[in-house]
């Protein structure tokens, strides 16, 4: 195996560039997989735009095992997972063309699920389980609600809303999402009960009417002040409730106006156990075993919610090779990527 491989590495002004670097080697609990195919996030724009030249971008990843490294894998098994990209101490990055991980972080990728539709969903995928049942606190699907309750998803057509719906309907939620009129098929076909178009100017009262003001969980996708305002209205006004949100929220607490409100935010980070700075986010700055133990347990029942067709992957866009994602992530940022994964061909 080559000493060197080609990576999409950040440098100065805030871009990136395709170079040579060296190929992982594996530490101690850790594989290397040679990627096939990595899915994009906005993650992975933002991190462009804040980390210092040098680091690695990317998340998500499908490949083969290619050092099992005395792990329970086989080499060339299909693999998929995801990785805390551009970070150091390890180094970690999937926009490459091989990538180390822990050996518990990946999944196999069953026979009918393509390497594109694998990469598109680990990083969404765990922001949804770790929200929905580690935060939110819902019943899991191995044990369903056996009582039907309300749960919203705001901005059901992002990436993580549209597991966070599957996810929800397995737990024996009646799942309300919010999206534009044109995805509401979409929506539905997801196992939405009911959608609500968001530019409705009424859509929070139409919300509070459907659950006859019962509704106490939301996982709100898009997290802008603005929305995490408005779903607040959505919640029972006497019972209040508990919104989850993927981006950090400390600057919009003082906006709601129902004390009985619980407002945390969650970062799909935590799952590789180490404790984390990243922006004011809840729940991240101490060792988080019990996180990443929650994210081993659903890379293990993936394959099969997969196979079985319980969980469908986004819609993924092909979009090049690697040296494409500098492209893509342009129009991530600019806000054209809409209910879909961008993915890339690495090998």
């Amino acid at each position: 195996m080559a000493s060197k491989m080609k990576a999409l590495v950040t440098v100065e002004g805030k871009t990136a560039q395709v170079q040579d670097v060296d190929v992982p080697k594996p530490g101690g609990g850790e594989i290397i997989v040679k990627t096939h195919y990595v899915a994009q996030n906005p993650t992975d724009w933002k991190s462009m735009l804040s980390v210092p030249p040098g680091r690695i971008l990317g998340c998500d990843f499908a490949g083969t095992v290619h050092d099992s490294n005395g792990s329970h894998w086989r080499e060339g098994q299909r693999v998929a997972g995801f990785v805390f990209g551009s970070s150091t101490n390890p180094t970690r990055g999937a926009f490459a063309e091989y990538v180390a991980t822990e050996a518990s972080l990946v999944y196999l990728i069953p026979d009918n699920i393509s390497y594109q539709d694998a990469a598109a969903i680990p990083l969404a995928f765990a922001t949804a389980v770790q929200a929905l049942f580690q935060r939110l606190k819902l019943p899991e699907p191995s044990n369903p609600a056996k009582n039907v309750f309300p749960f919203l998803v705001n901005g059901g057509t992002s990436s993580v809303g549209q597991y966070a719906i599957q996810l929800g309907k397995l737990a024996g939620a009646f799942v309300i999402a919010t999206g534009s009129s044109q995805n509401h098929e979409l929506l539905k076909s997801l196992g939405a009960d009911a959608v609500i178009n968001y530019k409705d100017p009424n859509w929070t009262e139409e919300v509070r009417k459907l659950t006859h003001n019962g509704l106490e969980l939301v996982l709100d996708c898009i997290s802008q002040p603005s929305t995490v305002e408005a779903v607040s209205k959505t919640l029972s006004p006497t019972k209040g409730g508990h919104i989850v949100t993927t981006l950090a929220v400390d600057k919009i607490r003082e906006k709601i106006e129902n004390e009985k409100v619980k407002l945390e935010s969650t970062i799909v980070y935590t799952v590789f156990g180490r404790p984390i700075k990243y922006d004011s986010f809840d729940n991240c700055g101490e060792p988080t075993p019990q996180d990443k133990a929650l994210w081993e347990k659903y890379l293990a029942m993936l394959p099969e919610l997969l196979s079985k067709g319980k969980i469908k992957p986004n819609k993924v866009r092909e979009r090049g090779g690697l040296d494409s994602i500098l492209a893509g992530l342009k129009e991530h940022q600019e806000g054209k990527v809409r209910a879909e994964k961008l993915v890339y061909k690495i090998s």
